[in-house]
């Protein structure tokens, strides 16, 4: 078995084809369903920048078709997701690489973002889920265990996400330079989620006041109003709502356009020429991208965000070098502990045969001493597992040291593990 990593990210796949993937939390719990009448192990990581799949399996090519299966024969028809999800957006990587792979992301270094902190728990929380629903444990458990400990680690050892820039921070960035001073813009957030929330607060950040929030929970809108002093929108009012607002950050988790081309043409006509400009951060897109034809709206998404994410990276270079570095290390420790399961079949069968030995050894001679006391029998039980214990250390240091495939047979031959001891 071997560690498989079958995806499509923001580096393989265009953006249409990243929102048709993306999965709500209800989509994703449906795909563990399935997961887990296949009995594959497997964590199922979907956020803004992927969706990708971790499992065990004999080789790359069996995890490709199981994955390949789960997405495009599979659910994709069942969630209604379109066919443009197929293998040739999808990368496979294997064992080494693929741990690799799973240790970058978690520490922000294959994010949109380099060293974007919301992931590490995008990465707990899919592991969580994959966990509740029964389908990843042991070998894959531990692997998880360890990236999230790496991920830990690359926050509080290095300053790779000191002042992080995330994808909402971004945006704001962009709208800023689109349309200037912040101060004196109406700007309205629609979603409350971590994205919206974030976004909220770099609009602080960069002077924003007058401040509208709109979901479609209305409570979240007047809650999230209340802590930052701003106005609460009702959803069924949005459309006469954005007859006023100057930028717009949408971030909601819908499935459907928020704003159609049709709506936003009829809020453009009465705005009296008035710009808007929509930052699209949503995955799937909020806003119909061919309402970017309408005069006097700017609309930017994910894919505008490219010269503000170099600028981030060239900034964190030397940190993301440092990670790196841990990254090169934690490896080496997950090939060791890999190698090291070879052996503990080895080991269980040499402990399995050196308890029949102690038993049948100590029946006997129980049995020869029929009037000895019980806290004797006991002393003597005791004696002799002290010293298998001991004999054993030595012989077993020595195979999780040399546990390539030869080295096990001969020490199986030596200690003849494929007999059984006689009992009699």
């Amino acid at each position: 078995m071997k560690l498989i990593n079958v995806g499509l990210t923001w580096k393989t796949a265009p953006l249409q084809v990243l929102e048709q993937a993306a999965l709500s939390p209800q989509e994703l719990s449906q795909i563990l369903v399935h997961v887990k009448g296949t009995d594959n192990q497997s964590v199922v990581l979907s956020t803004c920048n992927r969706t990708e799949i971790y499992t065990l399996a004999h080789s790359a090519k069996h995890a490709q078709g199981f994955v390949e299966g789960l997405f495009v024969e599979g659910l994709v028809d069942r969630l209604g997701k379109n066919s443009v999800i197929n293998s040739r957006y999808l990368s496979t990587m294997e064992h080494s690489e693929a741990m690799q792979h799973l240790l970058r992301v978690v520490c922000g270094l294959d994010s949109f973002m380099l060293g974007e902190t919301e992931i590490l728990g995008q990465v707990r929380n899919a592991y969580s889920m994959a966990s509740q629903a029964g389908v990843v444990g042991g070998t894959l458990g531990h692997i998880f265990h360890q990236a999230l400990r790496v991920g830990k680690r690359a926050q509080t050892e290095t300053a790779i996400s000191k002042n992080p820039l995330s994808v909402s921070a971004a945006c704001v960035e962009l709208a800023r330079r689109a349309v200037g001073n912040l101060q004196q813009k109406t700007v309205l957030v629609i979603g409350l989620g971590t994205a919206g929330k974030l976004a909220t607060q770099a609009l602080r950040t960069h002077g924003a006041k007058d401040l509208w929030f709109t979901n479609r929970t209305y409570e979240r809108a007047v809650q999230e109003a209340a802590d930052w002093g701003g106005t609460s929108i009702p959803f069924d009012q949005l459309e006469s709502t954005l007859a006023h607002a100057d930028v717009v950050v949408s971030t909601t988790g819908s499935p459907n356009y928020v704003l159609t081309k049709t709506a936003l043409q009829k809020i453009m006509a009465g705005r009296s020429g008035k710009p808007l400009f929509i930052a699209d951060i949503a995955l799937p897109r909020d806003v119909d991208p061919d309402a970017n034809s309408i005069p006097g709206i700017t609309i930017c998404d994910m894919r505008d965000l490219q010269a503000i994410s170099e600028e981030n990276r060239s900034k964190r270079q030397l940190e993301a070098v440092k990670v790196e570095a841990i990254i090169e290390a934690e490896i080496k420790q997950f090939l060791e502990w890999w190698d090291s399961r070879r052996a503990i079949p080895t080991i269980n069968s040499l402990r399995q045969r050196a308890e029949v030995i102690r038993q049948v050894a100590l029946s006997k001679t129980l049995k020869s001493l029929p009037n000895l006391p019980l806290e004797d029998q006991k002393h003597i039980e005791m004696l002799t597992k002290s010293l298998v214990n001991k004999l054993l250390h030595a012989p077993i240091t020595y195979i999780r040291d040399h546990n390539t495939e030869g080295d096990l047979r001969i020490i199986e031959q030596f200690f003849k593990l494929d007999q059984k001891e006689d009992s009699a």
